[in-house]
């Protein structure tokens, strides 16, 4: 964040200034935090209130997942209440979304199954594709396909 209104592209914002370094801080799990990222944290608290209550909805709805079960549904309820009066847009709208999907959600709580294997399977699927560019034939990417997110893993010669 540049202060272009008050002298140009050189100067910083004290926003940006009391912020510089707090990335790594926000996207780490609490109990990995060094103590200079806790520092960065408390500082936040004192000076960024929004910031600090969207970093503490993050990690509660971390929470809610990684609970699962009865448990985890009172925790999202709770969650859900908390985000829809947080007067933040982007966890409001959050809120919303996962009202819309909640019977879903509540499967996933319930199972402690989630569409993670399948995100994975697509991603590595579409690399492929993008390599099989140069291939022949269609047929040369499905069989690589097989090879790799197939499980098949044919004897090579010379190799035991």
């Amino acid at each position: 964040m540049w202060n272009t209104a008050r002298g140009g592209k050189g100067g910083r914002t004290e926003v940006s200034t009391a912020l510089k370094g707090a990335r790594w801080a926000l996207w780490k799990n609490p109990p990995g935090l060094s103590d200079k990222q806790k520092a960065t944290l408390a500082s936040i608290q004192q000076t960024n209130r929004p910031l600090y209550r969207a970093y503490l909805l993050k990690e509660q709805f971390r929470q809610v997942i990684a609970v699962k079960g009865a448990d985890g549904r009172l925790l999202l309820k709770a969650w859900l209440r908390w985000a829809g009066r947080s007067k933040l847009a982007p966890f409001v709208k959050l809120a919303k979304t996962i009202r819309r999907h909640l019977p879903a959600i509540h499967n996933m709580l319930d199972s402690g199954l989630s569409n993670a294997r399948i995100e994975a399977n697509n991603v590595h699927l579409r690399v492929l594709t993008r390599q099989a560019y140069g291939y022949h034939s269609a047929q040369a990417l499905i069989t690589m396909a097989n090879l790799r997110r197939g499980g098949l893993c044919p004897p090579l010669p010379g190799r035991s």
